[in-house]
């Protein structure tokens, strides 16, 4: 069974405070639990925190593993330092947030990338027909130089012929 120590949410709306328990992972959050351990107000001023440190070390010994949040607790309090000091391999530092990417649809993206044209072409010119212009010269001399090639081999044959 894998087990999980978390946050189980009590108290008025508006006005929460939490226990600490290690419940199966599957259950609730604020369903049925193995053991209480602790308990955690938030809106006191400093917050409380009282953790039994003898069960949550036993917990953590047998596997379970902490939310984010109780992991933050159990820092505070001092029991995750000593619990890594027992197991180096425990010490994975939790999953950095993920960064949400910017959801931008394909005509705005066509628009943003025709303003950025605009604004990095001078003023005096257009953005568009100056990228144009430069592959057409390009081509141009390669066109007039291989007629010329062209031209050479017929040279050479009649030079042969004579």
């Amino acid at each position: 069974m894998a087990t999980r120590i978390r946050l189980r949410r009590m108290g008025a709306n508006k006005r929460p405070f939490y226990r600490v328990v290690v419940a199966d992972q599957r259950s609730p959050r604020d369903g049925r639990f193995i053991e209480n351990i602790g308990k955690y107000h938030p809106l006191n001023d400093p917050s409380l925190i009282e953790i039994d440190e003898e069960r949550a070390m036993h917990w953590l010994r047998v596997g379970a593993q902490p939310s984010d949040q109780v992991r933050t607790l159990l820092t505070k309090v001092g029991i995750w330092e000593k619990f890594v000091a027992e197991r180096p391999s425990a010490a994975i530092a939790p999953k950095p947030e993920r960064t949400e990417k910017q959801r931008v649809s394909k005509k705005a993206q066509a628009k943003l990338a025709e303003a950025s044209a605009a604004d990095a072409a001078p003023a005096g010119e257009p953005a568009e027909p100056a990228p144009a212009e430069a592959p057409a010269e390009a081509e141009a001399p390669a066109e007039a130089e291989a007629p010329a090639e062209a031209e050479a081999p017929a040279e050479e044959q009649a030079d042969q012929a004579e």
